[in-house]
């Protein structure tokens, strides 16, 4: 299932919010399977004792920044931590490899010297095709980390790099940063209660 155009016009004697419910409701509703994987690959993070490395763009660096907390801190159920670390989140290391490697590097850069064995990258973009995560993205699958794909559309180059993808099916921007908002407190509500598999 895909909502391939931008956000539909109302249809006569339809209210905006009904409208905007009635799209993305079974959009959401079509993701139950690839939300189940992500729930299992931070499950395994965690069990392992392994770190996630999170990156974005735009408002997408701050779902990575918003999610790395509720992965670290709302996750957390008392027992082992969830490790994880946005790469958005650090200005002065951004800029320094944006100035002296390129804005392609800002991620692949840093992920090189941090990551270890067994960790994870989870990379967040609509197109699927920004510069930088699709390096970092590369960069990862080629050292033999395991990669996270969060995307929308047609999953973009990141598709044929993720070993686990969530995608949002519109190319509609806002609706699929709202739906990856959604699906991210839904599995760190998971996380926390042990409920991921119900």
């Amino acid at each position: 299932m895909t909502q391939d155009s931008f956000a539909p016009a109302v249809r006569p004697g339809r209210d905006v919010w009904d409208e905007y419910l009635a799209t993305a409701g079974p959009l959401l509703g079509s993701m139950g399977a690839q939300v189940r994987s992500l729930i299992t690959e931070l499950d395994a993070v965690r069990d392992e004792g392994s770190t996630i490395y999170l990156a974005g763009n735009g408002g997408s660096a701050s779902a990575a920044s918003h999610l790395a907390q509720d992965l670290l801190k709302g996750a957390y159920d008392g027992g082992r931590p969830l490790r994880a670390v946005a790469l958005t989140d650090n200005l002065s290391m951004l800029t320094a490899y944006a100035n002296d490697c390129g804005y392609d590097r800002v991620f692949v850069e840093p992920l090189a010297h941090l990551a270890a064995p067994g960790d994870r990258l989870l990379v967040i973009s609509c197109s699927g095709t920004s510069a930088n995560v699709v390096a970092a993205a590369q960069w990862a699958s080629e050292a033999g980390l395991r990669v996270v794909a969060v995307t929308a559309g047609d999953g973009g180059r990141l598709r044929e790099l993720a070993d686990v993808e969530v995608n949002a099916p519109t190319k509609d921007v806002g609706l699929a940063e709202a739906m990856h908002s959604l699906v991210f407190h839904f599995v760190t509500q998971c996380l926390r209660d042990g409920t991921g598999d119900r």
